[in-house]
């Protein structure tokens, strides 16, 4: 039986198994240059499958009314498609496997355009969770054939992210997440001989306060815009 991709549990599974593995990509001192790869290719293919089930969208961009989500939305879209097209073109150049079926010259400034435009997509990936946190929900709601979720869980959901959203400045500052946004050097490396499980929590929490950064700033535009809506 063929997966039905455009399904509640399926499309909230490749959206978590795109981000999932997009952070294991990063451990490529633990993991190694073959693993690391074939991680980045599968994510390649999947991001596609993602981008098919949602050209819904992209074909109803001239439609319908302009709300901040579709706006945001569409920037965010635009900036992770040129990351990714930077990380597709810079992956062919820096590839070890590629150069055993036809011949590839190293350009050692594909190695910056594929680390800064890496950690730029990962960013890019977790503010467009964010932006789309209601449609995540509504997915998983329909998953649990539910209408709304109990208050309390909500409050504790977001009692949760605030929680994390604080650990999460701290940790993109030890994974270097903050300086290579900003395209800056940094020689700290994770040593995985002394732990591996830190190093994901780490990168969870910086990823989840992005994204609950990103929902505030929606929410907060969109509460602005309706306000603007009433008093005219």
């Amino acid at each position: 039986m063929s997966m039905q991709w455009t399904r509640p549990l399926p499309r909230v599974m490749l959206d978590g198994l795109l981000l999932a593995l997009l952070v294991m990509a990063f451990a490529y001192w633990w993991l190694g240059n073959g693993v690391h790869e074939i991680i980045g290719s599968a994510w390649l293919l999947l991001v596609l499958r993602h981008v098919a089930n949602n050209l819904f969208w992209w074909k109803s961009l001239s439609k319908g009314k302009w709300t901040p989500q579709r706006l945001f939305n569409l920037v965010l879209g635009v900036l992770l498609a040129i990351a990714l097209l930077a990380l597709l073109v810079s992956s062919i150049f820096l590839s070890r496997i590629l150069p055993m079926i036809f011949p590839l010259p190293r350009v050692f400034v594909m190695q910056e355009i594929h680390w800064f435009s890496a950690y730029w997509a990962i960013a890019l990936s977790a503010m467009h969770v964010g932006v789309n946190w209601n449609r995540i929900v509504a997915l998983t709601l329909r998953l649990a054939a539910k209408r709304d979720f109990p208050r309390w869980l909500k409050m504790a959901g977001w009692a949760t992210a605030m929680a994390i959203s604080v650990q999460a400045a701290k940790s993109g500052m030890i994974v270097g997440l903050w300086d290579r946004l900003a395209f800056q050097y940094s020689l700290s490396m994770w040593d995985f001989n002394q732990s591996v499980l830190p190093f994901f929590l780490h990168w969870a929490a910086a990823l989840s306060g992005l994204a609950f950064g990103s929902c505030l700033i929606l929410r907060g535009v969109e509460m602005l815009q309706k306000r603007k809506s009433i008093a005219l």
